[in-house]
Formats: structure tokens, C-alpha cells, sequence
């Protein structure tokens, strides 16, 4: 059966305009996990955390972000926290060379105890940055404690998410808050997050007692895996020689 024109056009509209909402409201970078353990606690049910192990605290207060949008220009940006319905926070991100072209897949984690580290090399399967900084006044974040990610320009590019927000409460004070999706421009503050004991600083996140793990193919496919970049590379070196 032929599609009327007037139809064709219709839906070809429809989809334009679903489109560029999808693309609108897709944001840069979100948030993936939060550390909410008490500091004199430890992980619920003898848990420990992939990078930490089983400590008090579990590695102080941290947070994690996902950059979602490739080469994504992150200096100047702010995170801003809040806990208990007032002012936690506001963390600037440095003006590094490296924060100027994130890749999408790129974890990011803001962290009071763990030095700094920017040598990540996503063409070397490493994806991870750290940042150290202080936030959460007092002891750790515990009560409905919030993220909000602006921009250079202060626009809000995602949150508040947190507890208050989504889950509207029910993180207690020996679990994670996380998100339990695959990261990706669909994702918002009320997507699939919620508290749990599977936590993982620094590294995707697992849920269903680490039997389900984030899947960050999709982000990570801007950037060939380390083999097949190597690959690439002796084939283009020997292409030079050739023409020599």
C-alpha cells in the first residue's frame, strides 16, 4: 500500500522534530554513582568496592560523571552539591588541556581522598580521570545529598540528581547511589537510579549482586580498541615506508 504524500511528509516531519528533541535534551555528562557510606561504616553485607576494597568510609566522599557527548569541552564546568535541602559545594573544573576534549566514555571521578590523576589515554583502553577535591561538609553524603553539572556559562547541562530527586529517599548510610542503565544522551535525573552495595569507584557499574555490569561499548566506539588502534597504526607506518 502507497504512502499518501501528505502522510509521507507528516511523519517525515514528526521524526525530524523527535529527532532534534532527542538530541536536545541528551546531555553532555551525567551522573553515575555517588559514595554515601558512613565514614565510621563500612559497605552493607561485607561488600567492598572494586578500587577501595573494604574500608571504613569506603574511600570518603566521591562522586562519579559519565561524559556522554565526544570531545566534550569540560573546563570551567561546575559541579554543584547540595545536602539536605541547602548549600554543599561548587566545584570548578580545571582548565587542563585534558578536560578540553573529553571522549564519550570517559569516567570522571571527583574525589576528596585520591590524588589527581589526568593521564588517562582512551587509545590505550584507559578511560578514567580523577580529580581531587573536597564537597560534602560533614560526615559524608548522607542525607538526600544532590549533584547538579553546569556548564562554562553556568547553564545546567543535568540534575539535581540524587536522593530527594530520584530515588525520593531510601539511600542509607552504608550503600552507593548509582545508576542502574546503560550510560547514553537518554539518561536523566529520573532514569534508573537507585542505592545499592555494589560499588565501584573509578569503573562501570554493577547492580544484581555484580551479575549485570554497565555496557560502555556504545560511548567507547569513537575510539578504536587498543589492537585494532595498533593495527591501524603499523598499517599506516608501513604505508609511509612504501612510498619512501
Amino acid at each position: 500500500m502507497k504512502l499518501n504524500v501528505r502522510t509521507a511528509v507528516i511523519a517525515a516531519l514528526v521524526a525530524g522534530v523527535l529527532c532534534s528533541a532527542g538530541s536536545a535534551f541528551a546531555a553532555p555528562m551525567i551522573v553515575n554513582e555517588y559514595n554515601s557510606v558512613k565514614d565510621a561504616n563500612v559497605l552493607k553485607d561485607g561488600k567492598s568496592d572494586t578500587y577501595f576494597g573494604i574500608v571504613p568510609g569506603n574511600g570518603g566522599d566521591w562522586m562519579e560523571l559519565v561524559v556522554i557527548a565526544d570531545n566534550l569541552d569540560a573546563r570551567g564546568w561546575n559541579i554543584v552539591t547540595e545536602q539536605a535541602g541547602a548549600a554543599d559545594a561548587t566545584i570548578t573544573l580545571p582548565t587542563d588541556a585534558v578536560f578540553g576534549s573529553l571522549r564519550s566514555g570517559t569516567i570522571l571521578t571527583i574525589a576528596e581522598l585520591v590524588a589527581t590523576d589526568l593521564s588517562y589515554d582512551p587509545f590505550a583502553g584507559d578511560w578514567w580521570i580523577n580529580y581531587q577535591a573536597s564537597f560534602s561538609a560533614g560526615d559524608n553524603t548522607q542525607s538526600n545529598f544532590q549533584i547538579t553539572i553546569l556548564d562554562a556559562s553556568s547553564q545546567v547541562v543535568f540534575g539535581p540528581c540524587g536522593e530527594g530527586v530520584n530515588p525520593a529517599s531510601g539511600i542509607g548510610s552504608d550503600e552507593v547511589f548509582k545508576l542502574e542503565d546503560t550510560p547514553s544522551g537518554l539518561i536523566t535525573p529520573m532514569s534508573n537510579y537507585t542505592d545499592g552495595t555494589s560499588s565501584t569507584f573509578g569503573a562501570p557499574n554493577m547492580w544484581s549482586s555484580g551479575s549485570v555490569t554497565q555496557d560502555f561499548s556504545a560511548l567507547r566506539s569513537v575510539v578504536p580498541e587498543p589492537t585494532s588502534a595498533l593495527v591501524l597504526a603499523c598499517g599506516l607506518l608501513g604505508l609511509i615506508r612504501r612510498k619512501k
